[in-house]
Formats: C-alpha cells, sequence, structure tokens
C-alpha cells in the first residue's frame, strides 16, 4: 500500500469507539485551519477521521471541506507516520483555505506523531 493513492475503507474512522479513543489519547496539535488528535491503532496503516462542526458554515459547505480533508491526507498519507488513528477537527477559518489544508494535515499529524512517541519511549 506503500504507493496506493486511495482512500480506502480501511483508512477510515466510522465508529464513536475509535473517536473516542483518539480524543483520549490527548495528542494534539493545532494551528488556525485544523486540530489534529493522533492515537495509535496497532495496525501497519494510519485511519482518518473528521469532526466539521455547524460553526464551520452549513451542510454543502461542511462537506466540501470534508471532501477537502480527505483529499489532503489521500494525497500525503504515503508521507505521513503509519499506525496511527488521525482525526481532524476543521475550524470556521478552514471554509476559505482548502488549498491549505494539505500543508497543515501533513505539519499538524508529524507533530502531534512526535508528541505521541514522545510519550510511548517515556512509557516504555
Amino acid at each position: 500500500m506503500a504507493g496506493d493513492r486511495r482512500f480506502r475503507k480501511q483508512e477510515r474512522l466510522r465508529l464513536h469507539g475509535d473517536f473516542a479513543h483518539v480524543f483520549a489519547a490527548k495528542r494534539r496539535a493545532a494551528d488556525e485551519l485544523l486540530v489534529v488528535y493522533v492515537a495509535g491503532n496497532g495496525l501497519k496503516w494510519s485511519r482518518l477521521g473528521m469532526s466539521v462542526g455547524r460553526r464551520v458554515g452549513n451542510a454543502v459547505t461542511r462537506n466540501h471541506l470534508r471532501r477537502s480533508i480527505r483529499e489532503a491526507f489521500r494525497t500525503v498519507k504515503c508521507d505521513l507516520p503509519t499506525g496511527l488513528d488521525i482525526v481532524c477537527v476543521a475550524r470556521p477559518e478552514a471554509r476559505n483555505s482548502h488549498r491549505d489544508i494539505r500543508k497543515a494535515l501533513t505539519k499538524l499529524v508529524a507533530k502531534a506523531a512526535r508528541r505521541h512517541q514522545g510519550d510511548t519511549s517515556k512509557n516504555a
């Protein structure tokens, strides 16, 4: 799957328990567009979940933003650390910044993953 650019069903977070596990891990990084939470998943690939609230805009705007985040993940997933569950929470400023989401996602996942790696090495 290293060169695969598709967004497969197995790469999606859908269950409430999976989201709760990621939020409970409290490993996050944020900027003006996104808040990214990460937690280990014990798999050989990373999975993505999204939360785009009503503050961001109407249903059309929220769905467009979700598609932008999904596309950003799909195109950069080969560059992201593996074995993570990632939840992206969109901020209202993200609705007009679809081109910057890819850069923000890459930067924030790497930052949150470093925090996650630092915590797991301390516990070992």
